[in-house]
This record gives structure tokens, sequence and C-alpha cells, in this order.
């Protein structure tokens, strides 16, 4: 396999060795070989990192020596990937596998016109591979809230027609690389969540499509490591992020009120299911994202009465 080929596939991995190995043998298997693979690792214990060099599957590997999260570890690899000329770049979870025309029939799609800036494929879990994960997703235009359609639907081809939609989850994410030299990277403000909502907007102002492939499938395995969406650290990002992505992009402060209103009226409600279950420390996860959106204070922040440091580092390395 030769690494200057014309799509770069990245993956970031966090004492995930496993995961990313069974992904990096799906990626083998495809008919597509004009590629290439990054592996970034945020600072996986040893023995995790001696499982990747002894792999005999080829990859490039990037040691960061430390958790950059979502947008830091796959900023490296996007970096890596543009100094090597790739002229596409896929995000990909660590924890999914592709099937064997994924990359062939997604690169297909992209080269029929080149103002198609990022495209997503049809998403199912695994390994309930009947159930649609995301089948592109939508942005609700009142309220600045974003939605994957088909989630946990049935995969019958309802979502078997290839569409424009408004932005792509970052769990797989095609990206011309000439977008990336356009708009830039990944917001590392974000850290993770909201992220890949922020960028796809981004390149819609630009003048770039969104698009979604269905012909293109991942399975995603979807993360319950750290504790899944109700993790304190993930709602601590989530509550921030949102309220940071509504005054980046509201039209107007009508939109900005409307927008934040109705996300503090949902995070009001959560945060009184967390009071009946007990579960004080995601309730604190929104009471610390509101107050450091008020001040702020953006980027990585770990807060130990959210979660161990380990639990931490979970919670930034997966796209969930």
């Amino acid at each position: 396999m030769k690494c200057f080929a014309r799509l770069a596939v990245i993956l970031v991995n966090w004492n995930g060795s496993d995961d990313t190995l069974n992904c990096l043998e799906s990626i083998r298997g495809s008919t597509y070989q004009d590629y290439f693979v990054i592996v970034v690792d945020h600072g996986s214990r040893t023995d995790q990192v001696v499982k990747l060099k002894q792999s005999k599957l080829c990859f490039e590997l990037i040691e960061t020596g430390e958790n950059l999260g979502y947008t830091g570890g796959n900023n490296k690899g996007i970096k890596y990937a543009l100094d090597l000329n790739a002229d596409y770049v896929f995000l990909l979870n660590n924890d999914t596998f592709i099937a064997q025309n994924t990359l062939q029939n997604i690169m297909q799609a992209a080269d029929i016109d080149k103002q198609i800036g990022i495209l997503s494929p049809k998403i199912l879990f695994h390994p309930a591979r009947h159930i649609i994960w995301s089948a592109g997703a939508i942005l609700n235009q009142k309220f600045l809230m974003g939605y994957s359609l088909g989630y946990k639907v049935e995969d019958k081809g309802q979502f078997d027609q290839a569409s424009d939609i408004d932005y792509v989850t970052g769990c797989a994410m095609l990206i011309q690389s000439k977008v990336l030299r356009d708009v830039g990277m990944l917001s590392d403000d974000y850290f993770a969540v909201c992220e890949d909502i922020d960028y796809c907007l981004r390149v819609a102002n630009a003048g770039y499509r969104i698009r979604y492939e269905p012909s293109a499938s991942v399975w995603h395995i979807e993360s319950a490591s750290s504790g899944g969406s109700d993790a304190p650290q993930y709602v601590y990002y989530q509550t921030r992020n949102y309220l940071l992505f509504h005054k980046r992009w509201a039209k107007g402060l009508h939109q900005l009120i409307m927008s934040q209103s109705y996300f503090l009226a949902y995070a009001s409600k959560r945060g009184f299911m967390f009071v009946l279950q007990g579960r004080w420390k995601s309730l604190l996860g929104i009471l610390y994202g509101i107050r450091d959106f008020m001040i702020g204070r953006l980027g990585r922040r770990d807060y130990t009465s959210l979660c161990k440091p380990k639990k931490c580092d979970e919670a930034h390395s997966q796209h969930l």
C-alpha cells in the first residue's frame, strides 16, 4: 500500500487497539486501493501501543503522547494527510467496520461533483446491522438543534436515496482536501460534541455541498465505555458546546434567544430526570457546562467532580 494516495483514512485511538485493529482489517478488505491509513494514538498504555506496532497491517502511526480529544486527534491526522497531498480524508471512528465497497462507492460519489465538500455514508449499528445509526443529519433551523436521520430505525431501504443534507456526523466523514485548505480544520474550541455540525456549516457557507451517500456502509459499535450520552463529561461538553454553537450560528438576537431558550428548557428537563435517577454528577455536568459557556472557558476541560482522569480520557476519545 502506498503512502501517497488519493484518500487518507484517519482513525483516532486511545487504549482501544483491539477495536482499531478490527477496523483496519475491514479497511484492508476494501475493493478500493488508492488509500493509506493514519492512526493517531492519544498517549495509550504502552501495551496498547506495542500491540499496534506489532501488527502486520499497513498504517502510519502518529503518537501524540497525550489525549487531544476528537478534534485535536483528527486535526493531527488531517495535517499529516495534507502534507502528503491526499485529495480526500476520511475521518472514521476506530470502533467501526466498513463494507468492502465503502471506500469505492463514497469516492465515486465524491468525484461526481467537486462542489461536494463532505460526504456521509450510511451508518448502521454493530452487531445489529439492520438498525440505522445515521442516514445523514439535519439541523432544525428554528432552534439550531441537530438530528441524525433514521436513528434506531430498521433499515428497509427507506434511506437509500442519495441527497444533500445539513451536516455529517463525525463518526464517518469524508472531506475533500481542498475544503480543508479553504475552510481550515475542526475547531478545538469544541474539543468534542458539536464540532461536526459547526464544521459542516462552515463548509456550506464556503459554497460546498454536504452529501449523504447510502451505497457506502459503515457499522458502528456505539460506545458505552464512557457511560454513553448521559456520562457526566459528555453532558458537560454537550451543554457548553450547544450554547457556544448557538452563539456562533444564530442569525440575529431573536434566533439566539429562541435556540438557547429551547436548549436550556431541554437541559432543565434532563437535569430533573438526573435528580430523580440520583445521577448527581450528570446534573453537575449541565451546571458546569452553562457556567463555562458564560465565562468563555472552551477547549478541553477535565473536572474530577465529573469523572476520574481515565474516564475523562474515554469521553474525549470517541465521537459517540
